[in-house]
């Protein structure tokens, strides 16, 4: 039987381990905890309530609004009710039935990652409004062994292979090492129930695919594999951060030689602009230097120099596979959005580019870009794409309700010209005008509002010198109840939001 202060010393010991010293919690930095209702997060909050004092605690709870109201609800309820028995005073934060799964069709997300990103926004709000020390999230040690295997499959290297980290900026998972059963054991030695979410036992989710197909096959055929996976993990751990250690002292030496000059430095392997953080940047590598390195240093340094001279998007990993195996070409070039990465016989030129010269490519995205579609068949070339109306009752895969609206009489397509060929289309209704943001642009919401498209930005983390290419595309007919048909940021590495 588990003995129950046993328990409470290993949460205590958690909190040390991610630097939370007993002393420090106090009514005016209070430690918040993040609590759903489920054996995890209500084991947090009850071994806490009994080391500190409840004045010392802050809770909050997330209805995400993706059950239905009696189960979501419910259990906001639920932990409520246990915080006021406890005298812990308790914020409930309510989304609104439906948007996750609307944002998520939108943004071409899945909705693991929206209601995520909508979580942490509503944690970090309430880190800052009640001055928290810290927010302890409730993972546990089987969450871990699930994250590792999951980012397995998904082809992650050492960077995620190290799994969930202890602490995070002021988030905090003083549960880490210790198991679900544990835990359950503990609120049973408490006689204290919890909830159980429904959405647990849907294997369209990824990570319950893994929980409840995959770890059952590991525990019956592979005795001890946690301990495998988390041994693994810490040697992965262990090797991200010499790495990345390594890589940065490669940049901090390109950096330091280049503001010294050639006059001091006969020969430097980085060359820095003078201002990195402005734009246009551009870099050079010296290729000998660069292809010298081995590959998981040439990685790590082309990423970070990437992002010195100004580049805060994603860059497709299998574009620098094609970077990295140039070592034995005299020359070569390569290009996505506004990186151009380019060899010759002495160096390797990264170039991130804001806004394009006219002059240098009559096709390319600027601020303050328009064009208009007025009839089916139109085109127009922005940048790397191809933009085109065409006959929506001719097109496969739709539906007939689609193809007979009356506000819809074109299907809008966005084809991207390079090896990618990414492609977006939509329903809409002629004229058209695709252009670039302007202020006081709003778009309609799932749940019939409007939301300003700098808002949707800053929650897609897009870099400001990037929102000027993002695409808008506004409907001129009077038959559509709201203008703006779509905000597109996929050719950037971003999300979509298309009105439905």
């Amino acid at each position: 039987m588990l003995d129950v202060k046993k328990f409470e010393k290993k949460v205590l010991s958690g909190l040390k381990s991610c630097g939370i010293d007993f002393a420090s919690v106090s009514q005016k930095s209070p430690l918040g905890i993040a609590v759903s209702g489920g054996a995890d997060s209500v084991s947090l909050l009850i071994s806490l309530s009994s080391i500190f004092e409840p004045s010392c605690l802050r809770a909050i709870t997330v209805d995400h609004g993706i059950r239905s109201k009696e189960e979501s609800g419910g259990d906001a309820l639920f932990v409520k009710d246990l915080c006021g028995k406890l005298g812990i005073p308790c914020h409930v934060e309510e989304i609104l039935h439906g948007k996750i799964e609307g944002l998520s069709k939108e943004s071409s997300s899945s909705v693991e990652a929206v209601a995520r990103s909508l979580r942490y926004e509503a944690f970090d709000s309430f880190i800052k409004k009640e001055n928290l020390l810290a927010l302890c999230l409730a993972h546990n040690q089987n969450d871990q062994c699930e994250t590792l295997l999951m980012r397995f499959l998904q082809g992650s290297g050492t960077e995620g292979m190290g799994g969930i980290e202890r602490v995070r900026g002021k988030f905090i998972r003083p549960l880490l090492e210790i198991p679900r059963s544990e835990i359950e054991d503990y609120l049973r030695q408490k006689n204290q129930s919890w909830r159980t979410d429904s959405t647990n036992f849907d294997t369209n989710y990824l990570r319950n695919r893994i929980r409840n197909i995959l770890v059952p096959v590991l525990n019956e055929n592979f005795s001890g594999w946690q301990n495998a996976v988390l041994s693994g993990a810490k040697k992965a751990a262990s090797d991200e951060d010499f790495l990345r250690g390594a890589a940065k002292s490669f940049c901090a030496f390109g950096t330091a030689h280049s503001q010294q000059g050639s006059a001091q430095v006969k020969k430097c392997p980085v060359q820095l602009p003078e201002a990195p953080t402005q734009l246009p940047g551009i870099l050079k590598i010296e290729r000998n230097f660069f292809f010298g390195l081995h590959p998981s240093l040439q990685r790590r340094v082309f990423f970070d120099f990437l992002n010195k001279i100004g580049w805060g998007g994603r860059f497709p990993f299998r574009i620098f596979e094609e970077i990295a195996s140039w070592g034995k070409v005299k020359s070569q070039k390569i290009s996505f959005e506004n990186v151009t990465v380019l060899l010759d016989s002495e160096n390797l030129l990264l170039e991130v580019i804001d806004v394009k010269s006219p002059a240098e490519d009559d096709s390319s995205i600027e601020s303050g870009f328009c064009f208009f579609l007025k009839k089916i068949g139109d085109k127009a070339d922005i940048e790397n794409l191809l933009v085109a109306s065409e006959n929506l009752s001719e097109k496969q895969g739709l539906s007939e309700s689609e193809k007979s609206s009356d506000c819809k009489n074109c299907l809008l397509s966005f084809v991207s010209k390079t090896s990618d060929s990414q492609k977006i289309s939509f329903p809409a209704r002629l004229p058209l005008l695709v252009r670039s943001p302007l202020p006081g642009d709003e778009i309609k919401t799932s749940d019939g509002k409007l939301k300003s498209l700098p808002e949707i930005f800053t929650d897609w983390k897009i870099p400001k010198n990037q929102r000027d290419k993002i695409l808008v595309v506004e409907e001129l007919s009077s038959c559509s109840e709201n203008s703006l048909k779509a905000a597109l940021g996929f050719h950037l590495g971003f999300k979509n939001w298309i009105v439905e």
